[in-house]
């Protein structure tokens, strides 16, 4: 059990995204064109020499900084995306100046998701999702605190699941809190050999990481 969460934790954290805090950067265009920013060149002479935006808009407003993502395609010619990133900028409005808040990036195969805000007990988090060709994801969450994303831990919760369960029961796949109900399904195969089911978790934040409050069997849809 101990080396499979392990495996399931490493595999998290090659994908968690960087936080970032470039600031002077021209608001003018960062819609529309790629900027240049720590752990993301490219340009002549770079392992990406072509960039481009394939989505670029704002998203919310927060104590009066405007959210906006780009979503950014590099690769060496011909339209090939082979790395993608995500970045968030922030703009105060009427101002020329926006700078970068949160930034990840990932192989070219996953297509990303519209950044999700939502308004829960524990504050507004935002959810940036990575969407991979099996039908999978990878996200990662952050909490709005002092005018600033809070990065939260999403995974070690998987472990605290494992220890409610009768012995010898296992936890089969990966799961994501969903930040909108705070809640996460997962599903379970028991020891005994019976069918694998379904459990829900009901999850919270304790010190900026998910934390388990109850399990129970989830219902069926």
């Amino acid at each position: 059990m101990r080396n499979i969460f392990m495996f399931m934790l490493l595999g998290l954290a090659s994908w968690m995204p960087a936080q970032a805090r470039e600031t002077g950067i021209k608001f003018d265009g960062v819609q529309v064109q790629c900027v240049q920013i720590e752990g993301l060149q490219f340009g002549a002479g770079k392992r990406w020499p072509e960039c481009s935006v394939t989505k670029g808009r704002w998203f919310a407003t927060l104590d009066f900084q405007d959210m906006y993502q780009a979503q950014y395609c590099l690769g060496k010619g011909g339209g090939e995306c082979e790395q993608r990133a995500l970045v968030v900028f922030s703009n105060r409005a009427y101002t020329p100046l926006a700078k970068v808040m949160l930034k990840r990036s990932d192989p070219g195969t996953v297509a990303y998701e519209d950044p999700l805000l939502v308004q829960t007990p524990y504050g507004k988090i935002l959810t940036l999702s990575a969407s991979l060709p099996d039908g999978s994801a990878r996200k990662s969450y952050y909490r709005w605190q002092n005018k600033a994303w809070v990065a939260l831990e999403a995974s070690a919760w998987l472990k605290e699941v494992a220890r409610q369960m009768p012995k010898g029961d296992r936890v089969t796949a990966e799961a994501s809190p969903d930040a909108d109900t705070m809640s996460a399904r997962v599903l379970i195969q028991s020891a005994a050999g019976s069918p694998a089911r379904l459990a829900e978790v009901r999850l919270g934040l304790v010190n900026d990481r998910f934390a388990v409050l109850q399990v129970k069997p989830a219902l069926s849809d």
